[in-house]
């Protein structure tokens, strides 16, 4: 039976590890895909301004300037857009938790309730595939569609978006329904 479910595969770019800790989403993109394809014309991709300064670290990682995000759209802009992927679609991220504390603290903090994602994180299924968790890098290399992970939200969806489906298609569609998550409002 084909797999009739629209994934939407979900990167952001942050100004550091830990919502807890102050550190907020810069940039999002999210990839959609559909019957094993990257819907290109269903892309979301932005910019958003934090309302706080990049540490000059974080900047040499992902490349984005405190000039870049200055009249980027808040996240109160960016979180609609979020909702509207999130219905009726199944979310696909590389290490979903850390992704998935991010909304929710957007969400949070523009005081909106949290979004409930139903979401599959590739790292359980490269545990299932491989008996252990693996980096996104290790796996572009492996599939041979990338080198390095640029670290940037689009791009970075985008490599995900196609290993994932590598990965499903060594697990088969059919089985993906096993790795499905349900988030709501965690953090």
């Amino acid at each position: 039976m084909q797999d009739e479910n629209v994934y939407c595969v979900m990167d952001t770019e942050t100004t550091g590890l830990n919502p807890f800790f102050g550190d907020r989403i810069v940039e999002i993109a999210i990839v959609p895909v559909y019957k094993n394809k990257i819907i290109e014309k269903w892309i979301y991709h932005s910019l958003v301004n934090p309302h706080i300064k990049i540490p000059a670290l974080t900047q040499k990682i992902h490349g984005i300037s405190n000039t870049e995000i200055e009249n980027a759209p808040s996240i109160e802009n960016v979180v609609s857009n979020i909702r509207a992927y999130a219905k009726d679609t199944i979310f696909v991220m590389h290490n979903a938790y850390f992704d998935l504390s991010f909304i929710d603290f957007a969400t949070k903090e523009i005081g909106e309730f949290p979004i409930n994602f139903r979401y599959i994180d590739t790292l359980e299924m490269c545990q299932v595939i491989y008996g252990k968790k693996r980096s996104l890098e290790s796996l572009i290399n492996e599939f041979k569609i990338g080198t390095k992970v640029p670290h940037r939200a689009l791009d970075d969806a985008l490599l995900t978006a196609k290993v994932f489906i590598k990965l499903t298609e060594k697990i088969g569609s059919e089985n993906l329904s096993e790795f499905i998550r349900k988030w709501g409002g965690k953090p």
